[in-house]
């Protein structure tokens, strides 16, 4: 085997692992973790990825293009911006927690550091996450419905919270999902 080999292979199996059976559940369609597995595995450049993370608009318009795709890929009756976007957000951090990922393309080492350097990341929103920035923003975000209802003004009132949330706790927002999940 090959080191590109390795790496394609990685890349395939973080693909299938970071999308569970309960992270897209219930959102009217069979299939939506075929798609996005198969999506993320063929489509998803992580050296492009990496170097969006420098700035937060080349950020923004790498995760807004990847969700616009998936989306696309969706069944009619599964046309969820929410499943879209969570979905890519847990296989991101999938690929920034990768020791040899992170290895490849030189992320810091160092907490901190690394943190600075994946400050743009969003936390993969679902109800255990909202839950969690409610609760720690002291109920002053809106009612959380679920993923199905979320729409990117929602998702930016949340991911705003998660950021102020961020800095008081010292960690990029993507590290809140560590913090919420099955925290009850």
């Amino acid at each position: 085997m090959t080191e590109q080999q390795f790496y394609q292979l990685l890349h395939r199996r973080l693909s299938q692992i970071a999308i569970g059976a309960s992270a897209i559940r219930n959102q009217g369609s069979g299939g939506l973790i075929k798609i996005l597995r198969q999506y993320f595995e063929t489509k998803v450049d992580l050296e492009l990825f990496i170097k969006s993370l420098v700035d937060e608009t080349q950020y923004g318009e790498f995760l807004n293009e990847h969700t616009t795709n998936v989306l696309k890929l969706f069944p009619d009756t599964a046309q969820s911006w929410g499943a879209a976007r969570k979905g890519l957000n847990l296989f991101l951090r999938e690929i920034i927690y990768s020791k040899f990922f992170s290895h490849r393309f030189s992320l810091p080492d160092d907490f901190e550091e690394f943190n600075r350097f994946v400050k743009f990341m969003e936390v993969p929103l679902d109800k255990e996450v909202a839950h969690g920035l409610i609760a720690d923003s002291n109920g002053q975000l809106p009612k959380w419905i679920n993923i199905k209802h979320l729409t990117p003004t929602l998702s930016a009132t949340y991911q705003s919270q998660a950021s102020i949330i961020a800095t008081q706790e010292n960690v990029a927002r993507i590290n809140l999902d560590l913090k919420y999940w099955r925290s009850v």
